[in-house]
């Protein structure tokens, strides 16, 4: 009688398509199948198609829009408002005017 076929870590974790950090991880909390005499731990073919084989997912049925769904309608979009004229120098602006005669920078003496 031939023994299983064992692989190490590195070996199994290449054939999974994962780390070997994975391996152990899961291993270790009992979440994939492995074998562990002392220290030494590995993996048999059947445990490695075991593991591939409970990771396998059923295909999703394709998800075509029903006719009678339809996209949600956006709310209208605002108008641009008209730009506003800027505010002309005079009795009737509330903007305050620079007093010039009073600024350092454009003292005629400077």
């Amino acid at each position: 009688m031939t023994p299983p076929t064992r692989y190490n870590v590195r070996q199994a974790a290449k054939l999974v398509g994962k780390s070997p950090s994975w391996m152990y991880q899961k291993g270790a909390a009992g979440q994939i199948p492995r074998s562990k005499l002392g220290h030494h731990v590995w993996w048999t073919e059947a445990q490695i198609a075991e593991i591939l084989r409970s990771a396998e997912q059923p295909a999703k049925p394709s998800e075509k829009p029903k006719p009678e769904q339809k996209r949600q309608q956006q709310p209208p979009r605002r108008q641009a408002q008209p730009k506003r004229q800027p505010a002309q120098a005079g009795r009737n602006s509330k903007i305050p005017q620079a007093d010039f005669g009073v600024s350092r920078l454009h003292r005629a003496d400077a």
